[in-house]
């Protein structure tokens, strides 16, 4: 049909005034049709090829006897279930072709019964519930949609199609001697048809996301001759397998294993684990080369432990039972005594291997934690901790080194605020500190005199056992440490560090302070692993538009190699849409920097809805192909997404950081309403009346207060978000702990502008965007009540706004059809407010005459 308009016909009728009634008959028949046109309904597809995939011959047993076991005849279907299982062969064959009217022809040319599928996509663009049509089917036939069987009544099966790509398989018997003309049609009427090809490739979607093999870790042998990899593979059910592979360095060559639980010794090139024996617990080495087990030591007092150095010596810990309370009436002692366990003291332990002794190693009514074992395995690092609120952080520790020889501990820091991790140097005369910068009297600043710095940004300092001095080693550092270890080869210190929106390596040399970036392919790395007698190390991480790749690094050539692409599996046939770094200069001065990502097949010269993510808090939104908002799902739905990183988060410097600290969304605010606007007016393909927004936990209660201080958003999306700061200080179990650094110095009673003036439920009024707000109900961090209230408030001043709660979820959702199911209420959401298709939010939440 021509692409006409209202206009064009009004213009050829002229005067609608003056029309004959023959003429206005024929004009409003005109206009009618030119409106179902438009609005897409009853669209009509052929589909004109297929994969076909046989047909092989099948033959019917033998029958011993006319009836089985329940009487019943024998039911040639049967045999569909028997033969080519369609998520094994679906896809493959040749592409046939129709004919000029849509069919093609399959044959049984002789006397025997055949099987055979007939394979092709749907790209559905939107939420759509076509009608499947079908002639020519042989009498026995399926169909299938993703792996699905369907309903399928009187050559038609009704189908429900998320904005994805689907796979449909038809799987048939033919009869002996015969010939079926098969057409296939479409029918589709919310306007945006599903195309039918047979084209694998599709875009980027929730199923990836959540479905298919990931590494869960990866280990190196300390001679560097073996890998140890972890893997887990979730299946579109659900169901979720873990096992392991044993790789040869030189060959490549790989030994898969069911047992997850062995891990390297710390010298020997050996690995162990634990099970139940004849005589308690074993302690069982396997050598790689081999698979020679050996048991090296019976009745273990516990499977959890620390191996010494020495590998004569377990640590563990033992937990004593504190006083529980036995009436429903309970004393809340303190703040964390809504916590399970904290009543509970764990201590240490060591067992001897070769003798079975066991000593207490700590006493007293205060928790004792292993930190590390020195290499010669004489001394323990342990800490212990406390809460005191007279200043923040609430939390206390002490870090002590005890003498395993003498019994006797010395004291290196006690009642630190600041300090959360050590460890041993492989002399054990040093110590690596993971610290605030405000550890060992702000030793590690570098901020103004005055200001609060960012507990969140972590620095690294050492440490000197012998004259218990320490010194900075990353004060000139802008990246935030997130993991270090001691490599025992070249005695450096090995850390990763967010530089910005990105997870990086990096080496320091102890003496000489310098740190040096180790060049990597992937920007966020996930996990290293050193051997401590080779120059190698194998490591795995992730990229903007990529999930993980496992690789080796010669650390003395820095030469990398690839070891497994993961992701490569689970992109397979997958197409993602351009993806880059964007920033602008914000009003203040501050460069702000973020990123976009583009729909599939992005045509500059039409019109996008827009989505922009958020934290806001102390942590950047990283480059992570994957997540809980993946920005690549939402443009394969074809929405650009704009990835804002606001100041105060962590990774850009510690002045930047400590913006963060007595915000509460006011400068967030303006930079991120700020960036969307720019990025607007930079980007004209973004339909500035269709903007969405959506942020989780701290983000979460950015969405709600953006919502109170603009309106250029048309949907927003709260997961977990904060509506009440005073509420959540109180009652969620990590609240105060959060706020002694988010609020540092400031309480209910001493900052009501903070606390009510800068809380979204007491400008809820003040919100105009339509609002979802999602929670589960177990969230323990930011507690559902938060959602609840702002729900209650937006209900009662008659504004737009829905509730979903998540049945037995914490702060994050976790089980994977629950994951799905939220997903798609959230995509819904957008589609509905963002694209004027309501369809599958009327599904998924249909009205309900109350």
């Amino acid at each position: 049909m021509p692409d006409v308009s209202f206009m064009d016909v009004i213009w050829h009728f002229k005067n609608v005034n003056t029309m004959k009634a023959k003429d206005m008959r024929t004009f409003i028949i005109i206009l009618f049709f030119i409106f179902l046109w438009q609005n897409g309904v009853a669209q009509s597809i052929v589909v004109d090829e297929y994969i076909h995939y046989g047909s092989f011959g099948i033959r019917t047993p033998l029958m011993n006897d006319p009836v089985d076991l329940n009487k019943k005849p024998f039911d040639f279907k049967s045999l569909m279930n028997q033969s080519l299982p369609v998520a094994v062969y679906a896809g493959k064959g040749e592409i046939v072709k129709t004919d000029n009217e849509g069919r093609i022809t399959i044959r049984s040319s002789d006397e025997s019964h055949r099987i055979g599928l007939l394979t092709f996509y749907m790209d559905a663009p939107v939420y759509c519930t076509p009608e499947l049509q079908f002639e020519g089917l042989p009498e026995v036939a399926e169909l299938y949609l993703n792996g699905k069987i369907q309903a399928l009544q009187k050559g038609s099966a009704k189908l429900t199609l998320e904005p994805i790509r689907h796979e449909l398989v038809i799987k048939y018997i033919a009869e002996p001697c015969k010939a079926y003309t098969i057409r296939t049609t479409i029918q589709d009427s919310v306007g945006l048809s599903p195309q039918a090809t047979t084209n694998p490739s599709k875009r980027y979607s929730i199923y990836e996301v959540v479905n298919g093999r990931r590494i869960q870790s990866a280990r190196i042998s300390p001679d560097g001759k073996y890998y140890f990899v972890r893997y887990y593979h979730v299946f579109p059910d659900g169901k979720r397998e873990e096992y392991a592979e044993l790789i040869e360095a030189k060959s490549h060559k790989q030994v898969r294993t069911k047992n997850t639980s062995l891990k390297w010794m710390p010298a020997s090139n050996l690995l162990y684990y634990v099970e139940e024996g004849a005589k308690g617990i074993d302690l069982i080495t396997v050598d790689p080369a081999t698979w020679q087990e050996r048991t090296v030591a019976s009745g273990l007092p516990t499977k959890s432990f620390t191996l010494s150095p020495t590998e004569d010596f377990i640590i563990y810990s033992k937990t004593d039972n504190g006083s529980a309370e036995k009436n429903a009436v309970k004393q809340v002692l303190h703040p964390d005594d809504r916590s399970r366990g904290w009543r509970n003291r764990s201590f240490l332990y060591k067992y001897d291997l070769q003798t079975g002794v066991i000593e207490r190693l700590t006493f007293g009514r205060t928790s004792t934690s292993l930190q590390d074992i020195s290499p010669d395995g004489r001394y323990l690092l342990f800490s212990s901790w406390n809460s005191d609120y007279t200043e923040t952080p609430f939390i206390c520790s002490t870090f002590c080194l005890f003498d395993l020889q003498k019994m006797k501990a010395d004291t290196l820091l006690y009642n630190d605020r600041h300090v959360s991790r050590m460890a041993f140097s492989p002399d054990g005369k040093k110590l690596s500190v993971l610290a605030s910068a405000d550890a060992f009297d702000g030793l590690g600043r570098n901020l103004p005199d005055g200001q609060i710095i960012n507990s969140y940004d972590k620095q690294l300092y050492l440490y000197d056992i012998a004259t218990g001095q320490a010194e900075a080693l990353t004060k000139e550092f802008d990246p935030s440490v997130k993991s270090v270890a001691w490599n025992r080869y070249d005695n450096l210190l090995y850390m990763t560090a967010e530089e910005g929106d990105k997870v990086l390596l990096y080496t320091i040399h102890p003496e000489k302070k310098q740190i040096t970036p180790i060049k990597t392919t992937e920007e966020m790395v996930s996990e290293i692993s050193f051997s401590s007698n080779s120059p190698d190390l194998i490591y795995y991480g992730v990229g903007l538009s990529n999930t993980q790749r496992l690789y080796s690094l010669d650390l003395k050539k820095r030469q990398e190699k690839l070891l497994h692409d993961v992701s490569a599996e689970i992109l397979e046939n997958v197409r993602l849409g351009e993806a880059g770094d964007w920033s602008f200069i914000s009003s203040r001065g501050d460069s702000i920097p973020g990123r976009y990502y583009l729909p599939v097949d992005f045509d500059a010269t039409k019109k996008y809805p827009m989505i922009t993510y958020y934290y806001g808090g102390t942590n950047p939104t990283t480059r992570r192909l994957e997540g809980h908002y993946a920005p690549h799902v939402f443009a394969g739905m074809s929405f650009v997404v704009y990835v804002v990183q606001p100041r105060g988060s962590t990774g850009y410097g510690q002045e930047l950081s400590a913006r963060h600290v007595n915000d509460w969304g006011k400068k967030n605010a303006d930079e991120i309403i700020e960036g969307v606007l720019k990025f607007c007016e930079e980007h004209p393909f973004v339909d500035k009346t269709k903007l969405g927004c959506v942020g989780a936990s701290y983000g979460g209660f950015m969405t709600m207060y953006l919502q109170t201080v603009t309106d250029i958003f048309a949907a927003a999306v709260s997961h977990a978000g904060i509506s009440n700061i005073s509420a959540y200080w109180g009652e969620g179990l990590s609240g105060h702990s959060y706020s002694a650094i988010a609020s540092a110095g400031n309480y209910p009673w001493n900052a009501e502008e903070l606390y009510a003036g800068q809380s979204p439920l007491y400008r809820a009024d003040k919100i105009n965007t339509p609002l979802l707000l999602l929670h589960g109900t177990a969230d323990t961090n930011v507690p559902t009540g938060q959602s609840y209230e702002m729900f209650m408030a937006l209900k009662m001043l008659g504004k737009e706004t829905a509730l979903v709660v998540v049945d037995g979820e914490n702060h994050g959702i976790t089980n994977h059809a629950n994951r799905i199911r939220w997903s798609q209420t959230m995509y819904a959401w957008f589609n509905k407010w963002l694209k004027d298709r309501p369809e599958w939010w009327e599904a998924l939440y249909p009205e309900k005459d109350l």
